[in-house]
């Protein structure tokens, strides 16, 4: 039986796992590719996956929760796709990264909020390597449509470094004076934000790991310039169709110019999700 035969038996098998809605994370997460295992730690395998930093950037996640349909999102949130595993795989994700990067139309639609102290072994591993104790979030919005005083600024433990608001030379001079008191404002670009730009000053402030969580925009941005690495999919085991008329898909714009080669590197599955690693050949 080749490899392609076994990996669809396998996903098969995991699929008649048995919900028990009740329960708590934790259970039965299984390896199902390359090799099948009975029980791993996701939390693990994350950190110690192998994330070289290319030259004049650092190493790009892209970390996204999906239906089956691709949808990304039910009713504007993702919160309808989630559930315990695929938050506490979303955790060790974010315990990875140095930065974690976010266009401004997530931030509105998902209320985001500073990254939270991450669990004790993630903390550990983070301060073993001398690494902060939390990602610092990176903003981009070309037209500063932010709200000072919304949680993602008020509320940042006093002794993390602000957000960093990625934009351009031709933001609006009054919002980009209303940001400046919370968070860091950085102009790449003179009407569209450069992420090439933008990767290289993360680069020059120390950061080896920049986790990307959309929106599809973005997304669709960085692998556009070439310049995504890895990326993470949960697939969330419902289908969305047309709820709310806005399902959104995991990459939105044009066609890319040439497609995206992937290379499966892990499929985990717990409580009906899998949960996938591709990296880009």
């Amino acid at each position: 039986m080749d490899d392609v035969a076994v990996l669809h038996r396998n996903v098969m098998v995991a699929c008649r796992v048995r919900h028990h809605p009740d329960e708590g994370y934790g259970r039965h997460v299984r390896r199902i590719h390359p090799e099948p295992d009975r029980d791993v730690d996701p939390v693990g395998l994350h950190l110690d996956d192998d994330r070289p930093v290319p030259p004049g950037r650092p190493w790009v996640m892209v970390n996204m929760v999906a239906s089956v349909d691709g949808a990304t999102a039910v009713a504007g949130q993702s919160g309808g796709l989630s559930g315990p595993a695929d938050r506490q795989v979303f955790r060790a994700i974010r315990g990875c990264a140095d930065m974690i990067l976010v266009g401004a139309g997530t931030v509105r639609a998902e209320g985001y909020r500073p990254p939270r102290s991450l669990e004790e072994t993630v903390a550990a591993s983070r301060a073993a390597s001398g690494r902060a104790p939390r990602p610092r979030l990176v903003v981009v919005s070309a037209s500063l449509d932010l709200d000072p005083t919304a949680p993602l600024f008020a509320d940042r433990d006093p002794a993390d470094p602000p957000p960093i608001v990625a934009t351009v030379a031709s933001a609006p001079a009054d919002r980009r004076a209303g940001l400046e008191p919370v968070a860091e404002v950085v102009a790449c670009g003179e009407t569209l934000v450069d992420l090439t730009g933008l990767l290289a000053v993360l680069d020059d402030i120390g950061a080896r790991t920049v986790l990307c969580e959309g929106g599809p925009n973005l997304n669709h941005q960085l692998f556009a310039a070439g310049l995504v690495d890895e990326l993470c999919i949960s697939v969330s085991p419902k289908l969305v169709g047309g709820i709310g008329g806005e399902g959104r898909s995991l990459v939105a714009g044009p066609q890319l110019a040439t497609a995206t080669r992937l290379v499966l590197d892990r499929v985990l599955t717990e409580d009906g999700f899998l949960f996938c690693r591709y990296l880009v050949s």
